[in-house]
């Protein structure tokens, strides 16, 4: 081969080097920095506002904070866990059994026997 036939033929492969490079930091940016910064100053907007409101001796819509357990008797503790772990459980239930209600598929039967124990009475929606 002729010496200008290797400048050549590196020459187009240092620029389709160069190329998918190019294309693959565009990808990049478009696809993740750049939404990543839109939701970066989405957030600081937000704060600077929350800011401004607490500066200015407005109430932020936060939630108040769960009293210290520190000190709370265990029996009380363990009564609060277990009200809410039955409360999700219920209402994960209810859900599961609307859920296959809606698409039309048979409940499961433990399902059945957990919402009859807890006194809820599965009526089939016509839809």
């Amino acid at each position: 081969m002729l010496w200008w036939m290797w400048v050549l033929l590196w020459t187009v492969v240092v620029l389709a080097g160069a190329a998918f490079l190019g294309v693959l930091l565009y990808r990049v940016l478009t696809g993740h920095v750049l939404p990543a910064l839109d939701d970066l100053e989405r957030t600081a907007t937000d704060f600077s506002q929350r800011w401004n409101a607490a500066v200015e001796g407005q109430p932020a819509p936060l939630r108040s904070p769960a009293p210290p357990a520190m000190f709370a008797p265990v029996n009380d503790t363990r009564a609060a866990y277990r009200r809410g772990r039955d409360q999700r459980q219920t209402a994960r239930l209810i859900r599961r059994m609307q859920r296959k209600d809606a698409q039309g598929l048979p409940q499961r039967y433990g399902d059945l026997v957990r919402a009859e124990q807890k006194g809820l009475r599965h009526v089939r929606s016509s839809g």
